[in-house]
């Protein structure tokens, strides 16, 4: 078993080299770097090669291992940086912040949520108990306490840029990504959802454009990327997030 062992770690090496080389031939010619397709056709391939079809399943478990780590390894290549995702409520920087982990492999965290742990209080009842300001300090303590993570995805709660300090800290952090809805699309998304302190008193598209309008500016200059996301599924904006990302400077 150790002589197994040994081989299949000289193995392993050798396939995740062969990774990032193929990674730089991908950026070198400007191919598609993620192909689920291609992930399909190497399950399919590597049963092929099996002579005991009893371990076929297991076969599946160690190649979707070896896949996703296939994954995070590119992702460290080409991302040496969090992904820090900021918009507007309603749209959908939780949703595609989840997926693009998926997608890259790296690991999610979300502020709201960080939040709600620490202080083991909703995010309404914070605002109702403490008010605005309170909600807009533990902001500020969460994005100090995150600043030595790494391969990260960091979504932030909609309000998040109002405090200049945040948005300092944010800069720090990696590489900040807008997703930008228009005022209708975000009435349209949100409408049910009774979770937003800043709608409770007042669920109007009214309400919600003059909140909005008065926070694109901040939203504009705090990002490194803007995504329009109206009229997009989640898959298209991460595909698009992903495409800019890769345009970008590595250094933070």
């Amino acid at each position: 078993i150790d002589k197994c062992d040994k081989e299949l770690v000289k193995i392993f090496e050798r396939r995740l080299n062969a990774v990032l080389d193929v990674l730089e031939y991908k950026r070198k010619h400007a191919l598609p770097i993620f192909q689920g397709q291609r992930e399909k056709e190497v399950f399919k391939k590597v049963n092929s090669y099996l002579q005991n079809d009893e371990f076929s399943n297991e076969l599946d478990l160690l190649y979707g291992q070896i896949l996703k780590i296939s994954r995070q390894v590119q992702s460290k290549a080409l991302f040496p940086f969090n992904i820090i995702i900021i918009g507007f409520m309603g749209s959908g920087k939780t949703s595609v912040g989840m997926e693009l982990s998926k997608l890259l492999e790296m690991k999610y965290m979300d502020t709201d949520e960080i939040i709600i742990k620490n202080t083991n209080m909703s995010i309404n009842h914070i605002f109702e108990k403490f008010g605005e300001g309170k909600f807009r300090e533990l902001e500020a303590n969460t994005l100090e306490d995150l600043q030595n993570i790494n391969n990260t995805i960091i979504s932030c709660g909609g309000g998040i840029i109002l405090n200049p300090k945040n948005i300092k800290l944010l800069k720090q952090l990696g590489k900040i990504i807008w997703l930008k809805v228009s005022p209708n699309e975000a009435y349209n998304r949100l409408l049910g959802d009774s979770s937003r302190p800043l709608l409770k008193d007042d669920f109007s598209l009214t309400n919600l454009t003059n909140i909005l309008e008065k926070r694109l500016t901040l939203y504009e200059n705090a990002s490194d990327i803007i995504i329009e996301t109206d009229g997009k599924n989640f898959g298209e904006i991460c595909d698009e997030i992903i495409k800019n990302l890769l345009k970008c400077d590595s250094k933070i």
